[in-house]
């Protein structure tokens, strides 16, 4: 299949591109008309975009990999790299040397609280008797799940604990993506909706892509 093939050689590109766009569409639901303004998925939401604006300016690893897909994709993200670099020169030197040691490890575990705030919207105003508010805890508790194991990923030291958290974490996610097709069914949120999609596709991705562990002194 086309689709599958181009994953396959492109799935960094395509993994940054739609988690950006997916992620983005989480302020747009924090924002459903239907409601007053939701501050947990709010808060949830923007720290996604600190996220992504750390994973793309300090990702040097996933940059290369991006970089050697070449394409349009990876030309959008190796373009978006440069302009998160120029936003955070002004970066507190401590959150700085996290950044750059852990990238993936600090972002994720950021993303990980767009889940806390999905979850804690959900136990706080929703109904528990509705299908949309079961989906949105379902939702909340899969992305925490999924975006710890990512993170979990960078900070362990053996390559077979890391393959093993990033063979887990596109599945936990996966099921996130179900969950969203029951809120996207119950709500007919336009955000709720596109994201959906969006993750799908780097679901797919997540599935070609590998965190390289530094081999221990004295391996080849």
């Amino acid at each position: 299949m086309a689709m599958l093939r181009y994953l396959r050689t492109h799935p960094f590109s395509t993994m940054a591109l739609c988690n950006i766009v997916g992620d983005l569409c989480y302020v747009g639901f924090a924002f459903d008309s239907a409601q007053a303004v939701s501050l947990p998925k709010l808060a949830g939401a923007l720290f996604t975009i600190v996220a992504h604006t750390i994973l793309l300016a300090y990702g040097d690893d996933q940059a290369r990999h991006i970089a050697g897909e070449k394409g349009l994709l990876s030309s959008i993200v190796l373009r978006l790299r440069a302009s998160a670099q120029r936003l955070l020169v002004g970066m507190p030197d401590g959150l700085r040397k996290w950044a750059r040691v852990k990238p993936i490890g600090v972002s994720f575990a950021m993303l990980a609280l767009n889940g806390a705030g999905l979850l804690a919207d959900a136990v706080r105003h929703g109904d528990p008797a509705t299908v949309a508010s079961l989906a949105q805890v379902a939702l909340g508790s899969f992305i925490v799940l999924g975006c710890a194991c990512f993170a979990a990923a960078d900070f362990v030291r053996g390559q077979r604990a890391a393959d093993a958290l990033t063979t887990a974490a596109p599945v936990i996610l996966t099921l996130a993506t179900a969950a969203s097709w029951a809120l996207a069914a119950t709500t007919l949120n336009p955000f709720v909706i596109t994201s959906v999609v969006v993750f799908g596709i780097s679901n797919l991705a997540g599935y070609f892509t590998r965190i390289e562990k530094p081999l221990p002194a004295g391996e080849t």
